[in-house]
């Protein structure tokens, strides 16, 4: 809470009339101060950074509000999180037949004692 220098409190609309002003000199498109909240809590939990950090700076009374309000944002961290760990998992390559020695073919190329075909 921000009080002025005689610790009145302002009214709640002066911040978000402020606000205005500043986006609106700047030319910037329309926003409202409740949208950067989001998008902090969004970017910083796209960051890696653990949602009960989140939920504290944003002042939810527990991580389950947060969790239920940015569900999208935990989710698509989810989906990168299992993409992610797929990559790691080590593959085999599929190995390719060892070629045949030249004295292990016969004069058309294949192995030796395979019958001409017809």
């Amino acid at each position: 809470m921000f009080t002025k220098d005689d610790g009145a409190a302002y009214h709640p609309q002066f911040f978000s009339d402020r606000f205005e002003r500043l986006y609106r000199k700047a030319g910037l498109p329309p926003v409202r101060l409740h949208d950067l909240r989001h998008g902090s809590a969004s970017l910083a939990l796209r960051a890696g950074v653990h949602i009960k950090v989140v939920q504290k700076r944003l002042g939810h009374s527990s991580i389950k509000v947060t969790g239920d309000i940015y569900t999208s944002v935990a989710e698509e961290i989810e989906r990168e999180a299992a993409a992610a760990t797929l990559a790691a998992v080590p593959r085999q390559r599929k190995r390719k037949p060892p070629k045949q020695a030249a004295s292990e073919q016969n004069d058309d190329g294949e192995p030796a004692g395979k019958a001409k075909a017809a």
